[in-house]
């Protein structure tokens, strides 16, 4: 469950979402576009947009405008079957996304581009739960089956790698 606004939450429940206000107890669902479930929700720190990162084969990482609800983005290729989790930065510029079983990849993604900037291996085992650092957004951390796992997106002579 996250919070979009005021008085809107948006959760997911098997291969729906919902948009629900708390004052008029109005309750709006959304299917998932790619038919395999929702795997995780993200809402941006703007509250201008949320995330939905589905379940199925290559699923889709879509991002809506809010309160329109139009899709706005779609962010492709990031994982074979699912997505355990994601989470924008806290400057809003960037996603993080992990799937799960059997890549367990771990994306950095510029979504206004569309592009993903970073991807590594996780674990090899599943990995729950993805997030930047607060303070650093050049840190993140993935936890998940028996591990906890410290990111640095460092500056290389070749460029941005991930450092585990």
């Amino acid at each position: 469950m996250e919070v979009l606004d005021r008085d809107n939450i948006i959760y997911a429940s098997g291969i729906t979402y919902t948009i629900f206000n708390y004052f008029t107890q109005e309750r709006r669902v959304f299917f998932s576009k790619d038919g395999g479930g929702i795997g995780s929700i993200a809402v941006h720190p703007s509250k201008k947009y949320y995330a939905i990162a589905e379940k199925g084969a290559w699923p889709n990482i879509y991002i809506y405008e809010f309160p329109s609800l139009k899709l706005y983005r779609v962010l492709r290729k990031g994982t074979e079957r699912s997505y355990s989790n994601i989470c924008f930065s806290q400057n809003g510029n960037s996603i993080a996304s992990v799937g799960s079983s059997p890549d367990y990849l771990l994306c950095v993604w510029e979504w206004l581009q569309e592009v993903v900037i970073l991807k590594s291996k996780a674990f090899s085992q599943e990995v729950y739960k993805v997030s930047f650092n607060r303070f650093n957004e050049h840190a993140l951390t993935t936890s998940g089956m028996g591990h906890i796992k410290f990111w640095k997106i460092a500056e290389t002579f070749t460029g941005l790698k991930l450092q585990g």
